[in-house]
């Protein structure tokens, strides 16, 4: 099945640049829209699709979970399918998952007769930091498929789409954050992925240091003036996007 969503990088409709869809099913076509995605001052979010053939593990090629888990805008994952092997690593690099009703996930790497290998792409350290320790050995050493509701119930997604719909519902969901603000949502991103390696004295002092640094944001005075006017923010004003 071929998806037009990875074929080329896009930007939501009405010309709003605050939210970029990111290929899957062309290498370059990834990694252009990732270096985009970096260097683009307006963007807020991000959002990737899984479906038909970008389900594949052949579909996401060595080193991409790597790329996109470096971007520091937020990124939301929209599955459906098969979503096994490094399409599942790929997914576990985005920061909101969510998928379709039929979707299952696997990683058979290790449990695949004569294949002598490991996941290298982030399985043996994302999923467990995702799902915990236990069940994550379970589907590493056993190739154990999961379906949809087991992976809403142990946190690796947190939605679940009728069937067909989770891409429409990730890029609602991806134009949901951007309206939040660009440093509310990175800084949130980068407390809980930095905090996560440090001991609890430090993250939390990490997260007051970001929230002090968020006081001096101009954003922060169209969120206080749209408080006090009982009205919803436009941070588009202080990005230029408008």
């Amino acid at each position: 099945m071929s998806n037009p969503d990875n074929q080329s990088p896009e930007y939501s409709e009405n010309s709003d640049r605050r939210v970029l869809t990111i290929p899957v099913g062309d290498r370059a076509a990834f990694e252009n829209a990732c270096a985009r995605a970096s260097s683009d001052e307006v963007l807020r979010t991000a959002v990737i699709v899984l479906e038909g053939e970008a389900s594949s593990a052949d579909m996401v090629e060595p080193g991409m979970p790597a790329v996109l888990a470096a971007l520091l805008v937020p990124v939301v994952a929209g599955l459906s399918g098969r979503i096994d092997d490094r399409a599942l690593e790929l997914a576990l690099a985005a920061d909101v998952r969510i998928c379709d009703s039929n979707t299952t996930f696997a990683l058979t790497v290790v449990s695949d007769s004569g294949s002598g290998q490991l996941p290298s792409d982030g399985g043996t350290q994302r999923l467990p930091r995702v799902i915990g320790p236990g069940l994550a050995t379970d589907m590493l050493l056993t190739g154990r498929r999961i379906t949809a509701e087991e992976a809403l119930q142990v946190g690796l997604v947190t939605e679940i789409c009728t069937a067909g719909e989770s891409k429409t519902r990730a890029k609602q969901l991806a134009k949901e954050i951007a309206s939040h603000g660009q440093s509310a949502g990175r800084f949130t991103k980068e407390s809980v992925y930095k905090g996560a390696d440090m001991p609890l004295e430090q993250s939390l002092r990490l997260e007051a240091d970001l929230a002090i640094l968020l006081h001096t944001d101009p954003e922060r005075a169209e969120g206080i003036d749209a408080f006090n006017r009982r009205r919803k923010p436009d941070f588009r004003q202080e990005d230029g996007s408008k």
